[in-house]
């Protein structure tokens, strides 16, 4: 029996029969068997001799800590298909994304032409036809500048008023984002 198992007293000590039979049950890790991932990456400290000296096994029990502290992931290669899939979801992800900037972008256009309607209604057809131009970059995907609420914004207040602007005077925050 063990050295600490039997200078343990009342139910912390294991009865020696258990021991034994957990012992004769233990199997050693096998890679072969399906499922077994875990299995791979082990560490087997033969102790059959019962040597106490713990401090043969300290670098091995550093070394398993820091291992489990800082893993090495695995390089995933992935087949053909697995690449195309991948190649897919990603061109689909990308997609949503325009298409839900594209409808993000076209509300705010809109409020952008009734501010117009309301303050001006003779500008009203112009920002209209702005917000149509605008939009049309916007579908086609071309890079027009900045894509933000902010850009699309300056982009078309810059047309409407005729002037280039770069920001917003005064202010960091659109006027008409509010």
């Amino acid at each position: 029996m063990s050295g600490r198992n039997s200078s343990r007293i009342g139910k912390e000590c294991i009865p020696e029969a258990v021991v034994v039979r957990m012992a004769a049950s233990i199997e050693p890790p096998d890679e072969s068997k399906p499922n077994a991932s875990f299995e791979r990456c082990h560490v087997t400290i033969d102790n059959s001799s019962g040597d106490q000296d713990t401090g043969r096994y300290f670098g091995a029990i550093k070394c398993i800590c820091e291992s489990i502290d800082d893993p090495v992931e695995p390089k995933s290669e992935l087949s053909p298909e697995e690449q195309e899939q991948k190649e897919q979801d990603l061109l689909r992800e990308r997609e949503a994304t325009r298409t839900n900037m594209t409808q993000q972008s076209d509300l705010l256009l809109r409020r952008l032409v009734g501010a117009v309607g309301r303050v001006e209604k003779n500008r009203s057809k112009d920002a209209n036809a702005t917000r149509k131009s605008i939009m049309e970059d916007v579908k086609s995907g071309d890079t027009i500048g900045d894509l933000s609420p902010e850009g699309i914004a300056l982009r078309f207040a810059s047309a409407v008023t005729g002037n280039k602007l770069k920001h917003w005077p005064d202010s960091h925050e659109s006027p008409l984002l509010k």
